[in-house]
Protein backbone atom coordinates (compact mmCIF):
# COMPACT_ATOMS: atom_id res chain seq x y z
CA UNK A 1 0.00 0.00 0.00
CA UNK A 2 2.60 1.82 -0.49
CA UNK A 3 3.25 2.34 2.98
CA UNK A 4 6.96 1.36 2.68
CA UNK A 5 8.67 3.48 0.18
CA UNK A 6 10.80 0.62 -1.26
CA UNK A 7 8.22 -1.65 -2.31
CA UNK A 8 8.34 -0.13 -5.84
CA UNK A 9 10.79 -2.93 -7.41
CA UNK A 10 8.42 -5.28 -7.34
CA UNK A 11 5.39 -2.52 -8.03
CA UNK A 12 7.52 -1.57 -11.18
CA UNK A 13 7.54 -5.30 -12.66
CA UNK A 14 4.03 -5.30 -12.94
CA UNK A 15 2.96 -1.51 -13.50
CA UNK A 16 3.52 -1.52 -17.47
CA UNK A 17 0.83 -4.61 -17.32
CA UNK A 18 -2.25 -2.38 -15.93
CA UNK A 19 -3.77 -1.50 -18.73
CA UNK A 20 -4.05 -4.53 -20.66
CA UNK A 21 -5.97 -8.07 -20.65
CA UNK A 22 -6.05 -9.61 -16.97
CA UNK A 23 -4.39 -12.38 -19.19
CA UNK A 24 -1.43 -9.92 -20.25
CA UNK A 25 -1.24 -8.66 -16.17
CA UNK A 26 0.11 -12.36 -15.22
CA UNK A 27 3.95 -11.95 -16.24
CA UNK A 28 6.47 -12.65 -13.68
CA UNK A 29 9.45 -12.98 -15.09
CA UNK A 30 9.73 -11.27 -18.67
CA UNK A 31 10.14 -7.89 -17.20
CA UNK A 32 12.57 -8.11 -14.37
CA UNK A 33 14.44 -10.76 -13.23
CA UNK A 34 13.32 -12.81 -9.91
CA UNK A 35 16.83 -12.88 -8.85
CA UNK A 36 17.04 -9.54 -8.40
CA UNK A 37 13.26 -8.86 -6.38
CA UNK A 38 13.82 -12.18 -4.03
CA UNK A 39 17.36 -11.39 -3.84
CA UNK A 40 16.97 -10.97 0.07
CA UNK A 41 14.78 -11.32 3.14
CA UNK A 42 13.57 -7.47 3.00
CA UNK A 43 13.25 -7.77 -0.68
CA UNK A 44 11.30 -10.71 -0.58
CA UNK A 45 9.22 -8.67 1.92
CA UNK A 46 8.93 -5.26 -0.22
CA UNK A 47 7.55 -7.69 -2.72
CA UNK A 48 4.99 -9.24 -1.03
CA UNK A 49 3.81 -5.50 0.73
CA UNK A 50 3.64 -4.77 -3.42
CA UNK A 51 0.40 -6.49 -3.26
CA UNK A 52 -1.03 -4.21 -0.41
CA UNK A 53 0.00 -1.46 -2.56
CA UNK A 54 -1.87 -3.14 -5.49
CA UNK A 55 -5.43 -3.39 -3.46
CA UNK A 56 -4.78 0.18 -2.56
CA UNK A 57 -5.61 1.42 -6.36
CA UNK A 58 -7.68 4.20 -6.26
CA UNK A 59 -9.95 2.80 -8.46
CA UNK A 60 -9.85 -0.54 -5.62
CA UNK A 61 -10.19 -0.16 -2.04
CA UNK A 62 -8.60 2.76 -1.19
CA UNK A 63 -11.88 4.40 -2.60
CA UNK A 64 -14.32 3.22 -5.64
CA UNK A 65 -15.35 0.53 -4.90
CA UNK A 66 -16.41 1.39 -1.43
CA UNK A 67 -18.25 3.97 -3.75
CA UNK A 68 -19.96 1.41 -6.40
CA UNK A 69 -21.44 -0.86 -4.20
CA UNK A 70 -23.14 2.15 -2.20
CA UNK A 71 -24.22 3.83 -5.30
CA UNK A 72 -25.94 0.87 -6.38
CA UNK A 73 -27.92 0.65 -2.79
CA UNK A 74 -30.50 3.56 -2.09
CA UNK A 75 -28.33 5.59 0.51
CA UNK A 76 -27.03 8.07 -1.86
CA UNK A 77 -27.16 9.42 -5.28
CA UNK A 78 -24.55 11.17 -8.03
CA UNK A 79 -26.12 14.76 -7.60
CA UNK A 80 -23.83 15.62 -10.59
CA UNK A 81 -23.93 12.56 -12.58
CA UNK A 82 -19.99 11.72 -12.30
CA UNK A 83 -20.59 8.35 -12.05
CA UNK A 84 -22.58 8.40 -15.68
CA UNK A 85 -24.95 5.42 -15.80
CA UNK A 86 -23.77 3.00 -12.67
CA UNK A 87 -26.49 4.49 -10.30
CA UNK A 88 -29.07 3.51 -13.21
CA UNK A 89 -27.91 0.16 -13.96
CA UNK A 90 -27.19 0.95 -17.27
CA UNK A 91 -23.43 0.78 -17.64
CA UNK A 92 -22.35 -0.51 -21.22
CA UNK A 93 -19.59 -3.07 -22.09
CA UNK A 94 -17.21 -0.25 -23.19
CA UNK A 95 -17.66 0.84 -18.98
CA UNK A 96 -14.50 2.84 -18.23
CA UNK A 97 -15.75 1.85 -14.81
CA UNK A 98 -15.82 -1.44 -15.30
CA UNK A 99 -12.64 -1.97 -16.88
CA UNK A 100 -10.84 0.22 -14.19
CA UNK A 101 -12.48 -2.39 -11.59
CA UNK A 102 -11.34 -5.30 -13.37
CA UNK A 103 -7.71 -4.43 -14.03
CA UNK A 104 -7.05 -2.89 -10.63
CA UNK A 105 -8.71 -6.24 -9.08
CA UNK A 106 -6.29 -8.72 -11.63
CA UNK A 107 -3.55 -6.43 -10.84
CA UNK A 108 -3.97 -7.56 -7.15
CA UNK A 109 -3.84 -11.11 -7.85
CA UNK A 110 -1.16 -10.53 -10.36
CA UNK A 111 1.11 -9.28 -7.80
CA UNK A 112 -0.22 -12.08 -5.28
CA UNK A 113 0.28 -14.94 -7.57
CA UNK A 114 4.02 -13.64 -8.59
CA UNK A 115 5.01 -13.34 -5.51
CA UNK A 116 3.77 -16.81 -4.37
CA UNK A 117 5.66 -17.85 -6.77
CA UNK A 118 8.71 -15.78 -5.63
CA UNK A 119 8.68 -16.92 -2.05
CA UNK A 120 8.57 -20.70 -3.06
CA UNK A 121 11.45 -20.59 -5.27
CA UNK A 122 13.66 -18.57 -2.71
CA UNK A 123 12.06 -20.08 0.40
CA UNK A 124 15.97 -21.23 2.01
CA UNK A 125 16.84 -17.63 1.67
CA UNK A 126 13.99 -17.15 5.09
CA UNK A 127 13.24 -18.48 7.95
CA UNK A 128 10.74 -21.85 7.40
CA UNK A 129 8.47 -19.06 9.72
CA UNK A 130 8.66 -16.05 7.55
CA UNK A 131 8.17 -17.70 4.43
CA UNK A 132 4.90 -19.14 5.53
CA UNK A 133 3.91 -15.86 7.04
CA UNK A 134 4.63 -14.34 3.69
CA UNK A 135 2.51 -16.62 1.84
CA UNK A 136 -0.24 -16.42 4.05
CA UNK A 137 -0.13 -12.42 3.55
CA UNK A 138 -0.20 -13.39 -0.48
CA UNK A 139 -3.13 -16.04 -0.20
CA UNK A 140 -5.09 -13.12 2.07
CA UNK A 141 -4.12 -10.09 -0.74
CA UNK A 142 -5.50 -12.98 -3.76
CA UNK A 143 -8.58 -13.84 -1.72
CA UNK A 144 -9.61 -9.84 -1.09
CA UNK A 145 -9.66 -9.38 -4.46
CA UNK A 146 -11.11 -12.27 -6.16
CA UNK A 147 -13.94 -11.52 -3.43
CA UNK A 148 -14.90 -8.25 -4.18
CA UNK A 149 -14.48 -9.01 -8.05
CA UNK A 150 -16.26 -11.95 -8.33
CA UNK A 151 -19.10 -9.55 -6.55
CA UNK A 152 -19.30 -6.71 -9.12
CA UNK A 153 -19.01 -8.98 -12.14
CA UNK A 154 -21.12 -12.05 -11.06
CA UNK A 155 -24.20 -12.50 -9.77
CA UNK A 156 -24.91 -13.05 -5.97
CA UNK A 157 -23.80 -16.66 -4.20
CA UNK A 158 -27.18 -17.71 -3.67
CA UNK A 159 -28.32 -17.16 -7.52
CA UNK A 160 -28.83 -20.48 -7.95
CA UNK A 161 -29.24 -23.22 -5.47
CA UNK A 162 -25.83 -24.71 -6.07
CA UNK A 163 -24.01 -21.33 -6.91
CA UNK A 164 -23.31 -22.80 -10.28
CA UNK A 165 -23.80 -19.78 -12.29
CA UNK A 166 -20.88 -18.17 -14.00
CA UNK A 167 -18.33 -16.18 -11.92
CA UNK A 168 -14.70 -14.82 -13.00
CA UNK A 169 -11.67 -15.99 -14.23
CA UNK A 170 -10.02 -17.92 -11.41
CA UNK A 171 -5.96 -16.88 -12.23
CA UNK A 172 -3.72 -19.04 -9.70
CA UNK A 173 -0.76 -18.95 -11.59
CA UNK A 174 2.23 -16.71 -12.40
CA UNK A 175 2.03 -16.96 -16.45
CA UNK A 176 4.42 -15.11 -19.02
CA UNK A 177 3.22 -12.56 -21.58
CA UNK A 178 2.62 -14.50 -24.12
CA UNK A 179 1.11 -18.22 -22.74
CA UNK A 180 -1.90 -19.31 -24.28
CA UNK A 181 -2.47 -21.23 -21.32
CA UNK A 182 -3.29 -17.70 -19.53
CA UNK A 183 -6.65 -17.02 -21.35
CA UNK A 184 -8.83 -18.64 -19.04
CA UNK A 185 -12.48 -18.76 -18.91
CA UNK A 186 -15.16 -17.65 -16.38
CA UNK A 187 -15.28 -20.33 -12.97
CA UNK A 188 -18.88 -20.99 -11.61
CA UNK A 189 -19.10 -18.86 -8.63
CA UNK A 190 -18.86 -21.82 -6.01
CA UNK A 191 -15.51 -22.45 -7.51
CA UNK A 192 -14.27 -18.98 -6.69
CA UNK A 193 -15.79 -18.84 -3.29
CA UNK A 194 -14.18 -22.22 -2.71
CA UNK A 195 -10.52 -20.64 -3.52
CA UNK A 196 -11.33 -17.57 -1.20
CA UNK A 197 -12.44 -19.65 1.35
CA UNK A 198 -9.54 -22.02 1.03
CA UNK A 199 -7.07 -18.81 0.79
CA UNK A 200 -8.56 -17.32 3.62
CA UNK A 201 -8.42 -20.68 5.63
CA UNK A 202 -4.90 -21.40 4.52
CA UNK A 203 -4.03 -17.49 5.48
CA UNK A 204 -5.59 -17.82 9.09
CA UNK A 205 -3.48 -20.73 9.97
CA UNK A 206 -0.10 -18.69 9.45
CA UNK A 207 -0.38 -15.49 9.53
CA UNK A 208 0.62 -13.54 12.80
CA UNK A 209 -1.87 -12.23 15.72
CA UNK A 210 0.05 -9.24 15.20
CA UNK A 211 3.36 -7.65 13.62
CA UNK A 212 5.86 -7.33 15.79
CA UNK A 213 9.97 -5.92 15.07
CA UNK A 214 8.50 -3.05 12.57
CA UNK A 215 9.12 0.89 12.78
CA UNK A 216 5.37 0.70 13.40
CA UNK A 217 4.24 -2.23 14.99
CA UNK A 218 0.22 -0.48 15.55
CA UNK A 219 0.01 0.50 12.12
CA UNK A 220 1.06 -3.09 10.53
CA UNK A 221 -1.68 -4.53 12.27
CA UNK A 222 -4.41 -2.66 11.55
CA UNK A 223 -3.30 -2.67 7.38
CA UNK A 224 -1.48 -5.70 6.91
CA UNK A 225 -3.25 -9.51 7.20
CA UNK A 226 -3.73 -10.53 10.63
CA UNK A 227 -5.62 -13.82 11.82
CA UNK A 228 -8.13 -11.74 12.96
CA UNK A 229 -8.40 -10.00 9.33
CA UNK A 230 -8.76 -13.27 7.54
CA UNK A 231 -11.52 -14.64 9.73
CA UNK A 232 -12.95 -11.61 9.81
CA UNK A 233 -13.34 -11.38 5.99
CA UNK A 234 -14.11 -15.65 6.38
CA UNK A 235 -16.89 -14.44 8.18
CA UNK A 236 -18.21 -11.77 5.68
CA UNK A 237 -17.67 -14.41 3.06
CA UNK A 238 -19.99 -17.44 4.45
CA UNK A 239 -22.46 -14.45 5.21
CA UNK A 240 -22.52 -13.70 1.67
CA UNK A 241 -23.18 -17.47 1.01
CA UNK A 242 -25.55 -18.02 3.42
CA UNK A 243 -23.43 -20.55 5.50
CA UNK A 244 -24.50 -18.73 8.85
CA UNK A 245 -22.83 -21.65 11.03
CA UNK A 246 -19.64 -20.80 9.66
CA UNK A 247 -20.37 -17.08 9.57
CA UNK A 248 -21.21 -17.50 13.33
CA UNK A 249 -18.08 -19.15 13.96
CA UNK A 250 -15.48 -17.05 12.44
CA UNK A 251 -17.47 -14.29 14.14
CA UNK A 252 -17.32 -15.75 17.21
CA UNK A 253 -13.79 -16.43 17.55
CA UNK A 254 -13.27 -12.60 16.67
CA UNK A 255 -15.30 -11.64 19.26
CA UNK A 256 -14.34 -14.05 22.13
CA UNK A 257 -10.36 -12.64 21.93
CA UNK A 258 -9.13 -15.85 19.98
CA UNK A 259 -7.46 -13.26 17.76
CA UNK A 260 -6.83 -10.53 19.76
CA UNK A 261 -8.48 -8.04 21.75
CA UNK A 262 -11.42 -5.66 19.72
CA UNK A 263 -14.08 -3.43 21.40
CA UNK A 264 -16.52 -0.89 20.34
CA UNK A 265 -14.97 2.82 20.28
CA UNK A 266 -16.97 4.65 22.87
CA UNK A 267 -18.63 7.62 20.33
CA UNK A 268 -20.12 6.73 17.15
CA UNK A 269 -17.48 8.85 14.99
CA UNK A 270 -14.34 7.96 16.50
CA UNK A 271 -13.04 5.76 14.21
CA UNK A 272 -13.05 8.22 11.31
CA UNK A 273 -10.00 10.49 11.10
CA UNK A 274 -8.10 11.27 8.79
CA UNK A 275 -4.46 10.11 8.79
CA UNK A 276 -5.28 6.81 10.21
CA UNK A 277 -4.89 7.75 14.12
CA UNK A 278 -8.79 6.56 15.14
CA UNK A 279 -8.33 3.53 13.01
CA UNK A 280 -5.41 1.97 15.20
CA UNK A 281 -8.11 1.37 18.18
CA UNK A 282 -9.67 -2.07 19.05
CA UNK A 283 -12.64 -1.40 16.41
CA UNK A 284 -10.60 -1.56 13.91
CA UNK A 285 -9.44 -4.70 12.43
CA UNK A 286 -8.58 -4.09 9.05
CA UNK A 287 -8.01 -0.63 7.01
CA UNK A 288 -6.47 0.54 3.95
CA UNK A 289 -4.51 3.74 4.74
CA UNK A 290 -3.92 6.86 2.98
CA UNK A 291 -1.61 9.57 3.81
CA UNK A 292 -0.83 13.08 2.75
CA UNK A 293 1.92 11.64 0.54
CA UNK A 294 -0.15 8.96 -0.71
CA UNK A 295 -3.45 9.11 -1.76
CA UNK A 296 -5.81 8.75 -4.45
CA UNK A 297 -6.35 12.07 -6.70
CA UNK A 298 -8.84 14.17 -6.37
CA UNK A 299 -11.75 12.39 -8.58
CA UNK A 300 -11.25 8.79 -7.06
CA UNK A 301 -10.30 9.45 -3.16
CA UNK A 302 -13.25 8.85 -0.02
CA UNK A 303 -13.70 12.86 0.89
CA UNK A 304 -13.33 14.16 -2.20
CA UNK A 305 -16.81 12.45 -3.63
CA UNK A 306 -18.23 12.43 -0.44
CA UNK A 307 -17.19 15.59 1.63
CA UNK A 308 -19.46 18.45 0.39
CA UNK A 309 -16.26 21.14 -0.03
CA UNK A 310 -14.69 18.25 -1.97
CA UNK A 311 -16.41 17.29 -5.35
CA UNK A 312 -19.53 16.54 -3.30
CA UNK A 313 -20.70 14.32 -6.03
CA UNK A 314 -22.47 11.74 -3.24
CA UNK A 315 -25.68 13.21 -1.40
CA UNK A 316 -27.08 11.68 1.12
CA UNK A 317 -30.50 10.15 0.28
CA UNK A 318 -33.86 11.19 1.35
CA UNK A 319 -34.75 7.62 1.48
CA UNK A 320 -31.79 7.10 3.84
CA UNK A 321 -32.73 10.07 6.29
CA UNK A 322 -36.24 9.07 6.21
CA UNK A 323 -37.71 6.93 9.33
CA UNK A 324 -40.47 5.69 6.85
CA UNK A 325 -37.99 4.11 4.13
CA UNK A 326 -35.22 3.52 7.01
CA UNK A 327 -37.40 2.52 9.73
CA UNK A 328 -34.39 1.71 12.65
CA UNK A 329 -32.99 5.30 12.10
CA UNK A 330 -34.28 7.26 14.90
CA UNK A 331 -34.58 10.71 15.44
CA UNK A 332 -32.56 10.99 18.08
CA UNK A 333 -29.58 8.47 16.70
CA UNK A 334 -26.28 9.63 17.74
CA UNK A 335 -25.08 8.70 14.15
CA UNK A 336 -27.27 12.02 12.47
CA UNK A 337 -24.67 14.05 13.78
CA UNK A 338 -22.51 12.26 10.89
CA UNK A 339 -24.53 13.69 8.56
CA UNK A 340 -24.15 17.49 7.60
CA UNK A 341 -25.78 20.23 5.18
CA UNK A 342 -23.43 21.65 2.33
CA UNK A 343 -22.03 25.51 3.27
CA UNK A 344 -21.84 26.32 -0.60
CA UNK A 345 -24.60 27.57 -3.34
CA UNK A 346 -24.40 24.15 -4.75
CA UNK A 347 -24.87 22.04 -2.15
CA UNK A 348 -26.73 23.62 0.68
CA UNK A 349 -29.43 21.96 -0.57
CA UNK A 350 -28.33 18.29 0.05
CA UNK A 351 -27.08 16.22 2.78
CA UNK A 352 -23.61 14.81 3.06
CA UNK A 353 -21.71 12.59 5.54
CA UNK A 354 -18.42 13.89 7.26
CA UNK A 355 -17.07 9.77 7.75
CA UNK A 356 -14.76 11.37 4.87
CA UNK A 357 -13.10 14.53 5.60
CA UNK A 358 -10.29 15.53 4.49
CA UNK A 359 -10.23 17.00 1.33
CA UNK A 360 -6.65 18.95 1.45
CA UNK A 361 -4.56 15.76 2.63
CA UNK A 362 -6.66 12.78 1.22
CA UNK A 363 -5.84 11.07 4.19
CA UNK A 364 -9.04 9.72 4.81
CA UNK A 365 -8.27 5.61 5.46
CA UNK A 366 -10.92 3.26 3.18
CA UNK A 367 -12.80 1.22 6.70
CA UNK A 368 -12.89 -2.24 5.23
CA UNK A 369 -13.38 -4.17 8.20
CA UNK A 370 -14.61 -3.18 11.57
CA UNK A 371 -16.03 -3.97 14.86
CA UNK A 372 -19.26 -3.44 14.38
CA UNK A 373 -19.41 -5.38 11.43
CA UNK A 374 -18.20 -8.70 12.94
CA UNK A 375 -20.97 -8.23 15.69
CA UNK A 376 -23.90 -7.85 13.08
CA UNK A 377 -22.45 -10.69 11.51
CA UNK A 378 -22.78 -12.54 14.82
CA UNK A 379 -25.94 -11.40 15.19
CA UNK A 380 -27.27 -12.13 11.97
CA UNK A 381 -26.34 -15.32 11.40
CA UNK A 382 -27.13 -16.65 15.37
CA UNK A 383 -30.63 -15.11 14.29
CA UNK A 384 -31.24 -17.28 11.42
CA UNK A 385 -29.80 -20.40 13.01
CA UNK A 386 -32.26 -20.02 15.88
CA UNK A 387 -35.64 -21.55 15.97
CA UNK A 388 -37.26 -18.14 17.95
CA UNK A 389 -36.25 -14.80 18.95
CA UNK A 390 -32.56 -15.20 20.37
CA UNK A 391 -31.11 -13.27 23.52
CA UNK A 392 -27.78 -14.19 22.27
CA UNK A 393 -28.14 -12.34 18.48
CA UNK A 394 -30.57 -9.49 20.56
CA UNK A 395 -27.28 -8.69 22.80
CA UNK A 396 -25.23 -8.02 19.88
CA UNK A 397 -27.40 -6.13 18.28
CA UNK A 398 -27.87 -4.07 21.17
CA UNK A 399 -24.27 -3.66 21.62
CA UNK A 400 -23.90 -1.61 18.31
CA UNK A 401 -27.53 -0.15 18.31
CA UNK A 402 -27.23 0.97 22.27
CA UNK A 403 -23.59 2.88 21.32
CA UNK A 404 -25.91 5.06 18.69
CA UNK A 405 -28.98 4.93 20.37
CA UNK A 406 -31.14 8.21 21.85
CA UNK A 407 -33.82 7.78 23.96
CA UNK A 408 -35.13 4.92 22.96
CA UNK A 409 -35.03 1.76 25.12
CA UNK A 410 -32.43 -1.42 24.43
CA UNK A 411 -34.50 -4.42 22.51
CA UNK A 412 -34.96 -7.38 24.69
CA UNK A 413 -36.22 -10.47 23.35
CA UNK A 414 -39.76 -9.30 23.81
CA UNK A 415 -39.07 -6.42 21.71
CA UNK A 416 -40.01 -8.90 18.75
CA UNK A 417 -42.83 -10.71 17.31
CA UNK A 418 -40.50 -13.91 15.86
CA UNK A 419 -36.94 -14.23 14.00
CA UNK A 420 -38.68 -12.73 11.08
CA UNK A 421 -38.62 -9.11 13.15
CA UNK A 422 -35.23 -9.69 14.55
CA UNK A 423 -33.26 -10.55 11.61
CA UNK A 424 -35.17 -7.68 9.67
CA UNK A 425 -33.80 -4.77 12.59
CA UNK A 426 -30.07 -6.12 12.27
CA UNK A 427 -30.34 -5.53 8.62
CA UNK A 428 -32.10 -2.23 9.17
CA UNK A 429 -28.76 -1.74 11.68
CA UNK A 430 -26.22 -3.06 9.31
CA UNK A 431 -28.06 -0.23 7.08
CA UNK A 432 -27.10 2.32 9.51
CA UNK A 433 -24.32 1.71 10.99
CA UNK A 434 -21.82 0.48 7.91
CA UNK A 435 -23.01 3.59 5.60
CA UNK A 436 -20.91 4.68 2.90
CA UNK A 437 -18.83 1.96 3.83
CA UNK A 438 -18.78 -0.55 0.85
CA UNK A 439 -22.23 -2.90 2.09
CA UNK A 440 -25.06 -1.64 1.05
CA UNK A 441 -26.36 -2.88 -2.38
CA UNK A 442 -24.47 -6.33 -1.67
CA UNK A 443 -26.53 -6.84 1.71
CA UNK A 444 -29.56 -6.56 -0.55
CA UNK A 445 -28.94 -8.59 -3.03
CA UNK A 446 -27.16 -11.39 -0.40
CA UNK A 447 -30.49 -12.11 0.80
CA UNK A 448 -32.57 -11.52 -2.08
CA UNK A 449 -33.85 -7.91 -1.86
CA UNK A 450 -35.24 -5.19 -3.82
CA UNK A 451 -33.28 -1.92 -4.64
CA UNK A 452 -36.61 0.40 -3.79
CA UNK A 453 -36.83 4.34 -3.15
CA UNK A 454 -33.44 4.70 -5.26
CA UNK A 455 -33.55 8.33 -5.81
CA UNK A 456 -31.72 9.73 -9.34
CA UNK A 457 -29.01 12.54 -9.49
CA UNK A 458 -32.09 15.03 -9.31
CA UNK A 459 -32.86 14.51 -5.64
CA UNK A 460 -36.13 13.92 -6.89
CA UNK A 461 -37.01 11.68 -9.47
CA UNK A 462 -37.10 8.10 -7.93
CA UNK A 463 -35.81 5.44 -10.24
CA UNK A 464 -37.62 2.23 -10.82
CA UNK A 465 -37.18 -0.60 -8.47
CA UNK A 466 -34.10 -3.16 -9.29
CA UNK A 467 -34.70 -6.57 -7.82
CA UNK A 468 -32.37 -9.20 -7.32
CA UNK A 469 -31.23 -11.08 -10.16
CA UNK A 470 -31.70 -8.24 -12.83
CA UNK A 471 -29.16 -9.07 -15.39
CA UNK A 472 -27.37 -5.41 -15.19
CA UNK A 473 -27.04 -5.68 -11.47
CA UNK A 474 -23.46 -7.13 -12.26
CA UNK A 475 -20.93 -5.32 -14.48
CA UNK A 476 -19.99 -5.87 -17.69
CA UNK A 477 -16.83 -7.85 -18.01
CA UNK A 478 -14.59 -5.50 -20.42
CA UNK A 479 -15.24 -5.55 -24.45
CA UNK A 480 -11.67 -5.21 -24.53
CA UNK A 481 -11.01 -8.50 -22.46
CA UNK A 482 -13.63 -10.32 -24.36
CA UNK A 483 -12.08 -9.14 -27.85
CA UNK A 484 -8.47 -10.22 -26.51
CA UNK A 485 -9.57 -13.69 -25.66
CA UNK A 486 -10.60 -14.69 -28.71
CA UNK A 487 -14.08 -16.59 -27.71
CA UNK A 488 -12.43 -18.07 -24.69
CA UNK A 489 -13.93 -15.20 -22.14
CA UNK A 490 -17.74 -14.76 -22.19
CA UNK A 491 -19.69 -11.74 -22.14
CA UNK A 492 -22.33 -11.41 -19.04
CA UNK A 493 -25.44 -11.35 -20.35
CA UNK A 494 -27.50 -8.23 -21.88
CA UNK A 495 -24.25 -6.72 -22.50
Amino acid sequence: MRHIIYVFLATAVLMSACQKKVTDDIKPQDLLSSDVVFSTPQKIENAVLAGYDALQSPEFLSGRVLIYVDLLGEDIFDRTGYFTELPRFNLTSNSGIAYNVWTAGYFAIATANRNLAGIAANSSKLTTAKAKELTAECKFIRAVANFYLVNFFAQPYVYTADASHPGIPLITQGFTSNDPAANTPKSSVAAVYTAVITDLTDALADLPLEYTGTSNDAYHDKTRGTKASAASLLSRVYLYKGDYANAKKYASDVISGTYGAFSLNSTVDAAYTSNGGEYITDEGIWSIPNNVNDNPNTNNALPMHYYPTGRGDLAISPSYLSTTTNPYFAIDDKRRTLIITGTTSQTSSYKFTRKYTDITGRADWAPIIRYAEILLTYAEAQARLASGVDADAVAKLNLVRDRAKGLSPSYTVLSFANKDALIAAILGERRIELAFEGHRFWDIMRVKGTVTNKYDSDGTTILPAEPFGAKKNVFPIPQLEVDKSKGVLVQNDDY
